[in-house]
């Protein structure tokens, strides 16, 4: 049999620190990617909680009352949404107009640039009116979670206190 040792040593401990490699960045796509797979993954859930809360809202059963604050509620969406349709047809007559006019543009480079700025304009108009149609619905959808969840904790005290014994 042999005979082994084994012999601790100190390292200096700065030296160790710098031999460690830092954990590196995801790529800025990459972080990208998980932070919108993310965000849609918490507005799934959500979205699964509030139908399971609307499920057993209506399975406790619905009065008038309940009926009536949705119908309040779906009426101030769509009001909200004719809000939103008369802005965007406001800001489509104003991109139609500028897209005919082709003033100043009395050589290809600066024909070039005034079809780029209408494109980029287009992009500019389509962008903002998928940003504010996305911002509705996200409004839309905080503003239903406290409403059912809200409904949902009354109509569960409700049952408790007429369930309860006296």
């Amino acid at each position: 049999m042999t005979n082994t040792s084994l012999a601790v040593t100190t390292t200096n401990s700065n030296a160790a620190l710098a031999a460690v490699p830092m954990a590196a960045k995801p790529h800025a796509a990459v972080a990208h990617a998980l932070k919108a797979t993310t965000l849609q993954s918490s507005w799934a859930a959500r979205s699964l909680k509030n139908a399971s809360a609307t499920a057993q809202l209506f399975a406790m059963g619905m009065d008038a009352e309940t009926w009536h604050e949705l119908m309040q509620m779906q009426q101030s969406a769509w009001q909200r949404l004719l809000t939103l349709q008369t802005k965007w047809a406001g800001d489509w007559k104003g991109w139609i107009e500028y897209s005919q006019q082709i003033k100043g543009a009395n050589t290809m480079s600066k024909l070039a640039e005034r079809e780029g700025n209408i494109g980029a304009q287009l992009a500019q108009l389509l962008s903002n009116q998928a940003t504010d149609l996305v911002g509705l619905q996200e409004n839309i959808h905080v503003d239903y979670s406290y409403w059912v969840h809200q409904k949902l904790n009354a109509k569960r005290q409700s049952l408790a206190v007429t369930e309860a014994p006296n």
